[in-house]
């Protein structure tokens, strides 16, 4: 289950420790419902990244992320958002690992944060 907060910009900062599974919605209302954007930074096992819209499959863009996240610390991310680009990256660098054009873009006024598959998560969302 997601937890919602709104947006005020184009884009989040935040941290966060896990063993895998740190998950990003981004959506027009604090609802799971659709449109939805999900961005799984450390699925499979903490060995890829995907982005999926609606929940659906195939997912919008993976790649290999192998170690990309880590129990014992906290590692920074971020994601942004415009003119239907998504694009997430980690901190400190600027091209991101993962991005993708929605050919049917939304307005994103909410964003929501959970760890999934089991595993448990610290997450510090920086200002946007």
């Amino acid at each position: 289950m997601y937890q919602f907060f709104p947006v005020t910009s184009g884009s989040l900062f935040f941290k966060v420790k896990a063993a895998n599974d740190a998950h990003i919605a981004l959506s027009p209302a604090p609802t799971e419902g659709t449109p939805l954007i999900e961005i799984m930074i450390g699925g499979w096992g903490n060995t890829k990244t995907a982005i999926r819209k609606d929940r659906t499959k195939p997912d919008k863009a993976l790649v290999d992320t192998p170690g990309i996240l880590s129990a014992g610390e906290l590692r920074g991310f971020w994601v942004r958002w415009a003119n239907g680009n998504i694009a997430v990256g980690r901190e400190g660098e600027a091209q991101p690992f993962a991005s993708w054009d929605d050919p049917e873009p939304f307005g994103i006024g909410y964003y929501g944060i959970c760890t999934g598959w089991g595993a448990t998560g610290e997450w510090i969302v920086e200002g946007e």
